[in-house]
């Protein structure tokens, strides 16, 4: 039977709770290398502090202002597990009830695709440091003349990467720093969730389909995701086509009219979709329509699909996934209130020769 899945998660909790880990035989970029040396920085210091992770922080969402708006929406009215057991299923408390989302929201610096190609791979590998930095640190600037950051802010108990150029770019730095310095804050990435269900079970071959923003399409960061993630676990044959999501109509038809179009005609194992803006249920209708042999759908498209054909949403495994973490760690607040969130604006610190940046209260910003 064709399907959409929503995982229970087990694999994916076990990925997120150990520690995160240095890729031999990759190195890292001079700021990690920098604040990891000297355990006498102020960096290094709040980062080591960081060994227990209080409950009181804030849940980050990095990236571009359209990413961390769309995963933070889904994330506040999130309601698909029953708190008291963490089961499955709608109790009408929000999941993440008395939790704060922070949202560190970057227009000076996104596309990143453009970053990367203007200031080269390390400015953007630099900048995502520079993001967990800031989320950890308990204070922020005021304004753009507040140089030295004299506001108060909740730090981080947990950082979402928003973006997939950030995992692609990033992450093994962030995670690199953070075992260097002792830091245990995990740090989450959607895509890297959704190619580890995908790609972490028995099935060693696999044909993808994956939908994304247009914004990433012509970049080829999925691709190169997605062999990495292959390479890495010694999978031979995988490979995936990538396609935009549409600006109306079906989703899933319009997926499978761009891998017709494209010459390909093998079915397809999984559809992965990393578009926070689709809606599951519409989806999950078009894929029942493809499944009624009655129906002209499936005519067209029944040969698409594989017997087991399957559908993952990055939103409902990244929320899935962050819940479980949160409560194996006790991590949750236990605050009687309603999920609530806060925006933050990133600025470029006045004269810096890096990728250094201001950040403010986003109802401090004038634009």
């Amino acid at each position: 039977m064709r399907r959409i899945i929503v995982p229970v998660l087990p694999l994916l909790l076990a990925l997120l709770s150990c520690e995160p880990g240095v890729q031999s035989g990759r190195d890292t970029i001079s700021l990690v290398k920098a604040i990891a040396s000297d355990t006498g920085a102020p960096e290094h210091s709040m980062l080591a502090s960081f060994h227990k992770v209080p409950a009181s922080g804030d849940i980050y969402i990095v990236g571009a202002p359209g990413s961390c708006d769309l995963i933070c929406r889904d994330f506040v009215s999130c309601d698909v597990h029953e708190n008291a057991r963490g089961r499955e299923w709608s109790d009408g408390l929000k999941d993440f009830a008395g939790e704060t989302f922070a949202c560190v929201r970057d227009s000076e610096n996104t596309p990143y695709s453009s970053l990367a190609s203007q200031k080269g791979e390390d400015a953007l590998r630099e900048l995502a440091v520079r993001y967990a930095v800031s989320a950890l640190s308990p204070k922020c600037s005021v304004s753009i003349y507040d140089l030295d950051g004299n506001h108060a802010k909740n730090p981080a108990k947990l950082i979402i990467l928003a973006d997939p150029w950030l995992l692609d770019k990033g992450k093994f730095d962030i995670d690199t720093l953070f075992t260097l310095t002792g830091c245990k804050v995990p740090v989450v990435s959607p895509q890297k969730l959704l190619l580890d269900a995908a790609l972490g079970g028995d099935r060693k071959c696999f044909n993808c389909g994956i939908l994304c923003d247009s914004l990433y399409l012509s970049g080829g960061v999925y691709p190169a995701l997605f062999a990495s993630e292959a390479r890495s676990r010694d999978i031979v044959g995988a490979r995936c086509f990538t396609a935009a999501t549409p600006a109306s109509g079906g989703v899933l038809g319009s997926f499978l009219d761009a891998y017709l179009e494209a010459g390909n005609s093998e079915p397809l194992d999984v559809l992965l979709i990393d578009d926070w803006s689709v809606n599951p249920e519409s989806v999950q209708a078009e894929l029942n329509a493809i499944n009624d042999f009655s129906r002209e759908e499936y005519l067209r498209y029944g040969k698409l699909l594989a017997g087991d054909f399957a559908v993952l949403n990055s939103s409902a495994i990244t929320m899935s996934a962050c819940y479980n973490l949160l409560r194996e760690r006790s991590l949750f607040t236990h605050r009687i209130a309603q999920p609530d969130s806060v925006n933050y604006a990133v600025k470029p610190y006045p004269n810096a020769s890096d990728m250094q940046f201001l950040l403010i209260p986003a109802e401090n910003v004038q634009d």
